[in-house]
């Protein structure tokens, strides 16, 4: 058998490069479990993105907080100066107030610089954004008639690795068995596919008894701690 160009010498499953191969051509279409695989690329990788969403949320939330309370303290102190004036009894109180809240904010701060809230924030936004990058390349792929053989081989073999690598990097975030749970849920849902298991399309992200895509609960703010 000749050495193809496009899949350089490991064609996909049901794929025979026959004499001419080398130029891309090949003597078999694309099969249907191939395109099949496609797809299934593609819910992964958006039920990965859909987990990194998940955990970007309060992650954001929390860091604007925080950058909050570093400025509500001071600022508030001033403004009561102006209102009440610097000889007002309720002045001492004020400052008092002030000083707890900027204590607890230093508190705060510490936690997130130790659990890297910031450079989390960072990964998952760019996951999330790479991740769904991809399902919609898979997507497009998926359903692309227009493409010779050795072109679709060629393609679905690039996208296949920069899938692997992304999903490399993502297995070192520690993706919880509940996590992917609700990631496959997210991916059924949104490309109206049936589960393996309970053999239903999910409706909307909600639990159930399932045990592949319905035993989970959206507790996002664990991922401050």
């Amino acid at each position: 058998m000749i050495a193809c160009k496009a899949c350089g010498g490991q064609p996909l499953r049901g794929w025979r490069c026959g004499p001419g191969a080398d130029t891309g051509a090949m003597t078999m279409g694309i099969q249907p479990e191939e395109r099949r695989a496609c797809h299934d690329s593609a819910l992964r990788c958006f039920g990965t993105a859909y987990i990194f969403e998940c955990r970007a949320a309060p992650l954001r939330v929390a860091l604007k907080l925080l950058a909050f309370s570093s400025l509500a303290g001071p600022v508030s102190i001033g403004a009561l100066v102006v209102s009440v004036g610097a000889s007002s009894r309720l002045l001492p109180l004020g400052i008092g107030i002030a000083s707890f809240l900027s204590f607890a904010q230093i508190l705060l701060s510490l936690w997130a610089l130790v659990s890297h809230w910031q450079e989390n924030l960072s990964y998952c936004l760019e996951s999330k954004a790479d991740n769904y990058r991809l399902a919609e390349k898979f997507v497009a792929l998926g359903n692309n008639t227009r493409h010779s053989d050795g072109q679709w081989c060629t393609e679905y073999a690039v996208l296949e690795a920069l899938g692997g690598d992304r999903q490399q990097l993502d297995l070192h975030h520690d993706i919880t068995n509940e996590e992917k749970q609700m990631g496959m849920c997210a991916g059924l849902r949104q490309y109206q596919r049936e589960c393996a298991s309970c053999k239903k399309v999910p409706k909307a992200l909600a639990t159930s008894a399932c045990p592949t895509c319905g035993q989970f609960k959206r507790r996002t703010w664990k991922w401050l701690l």
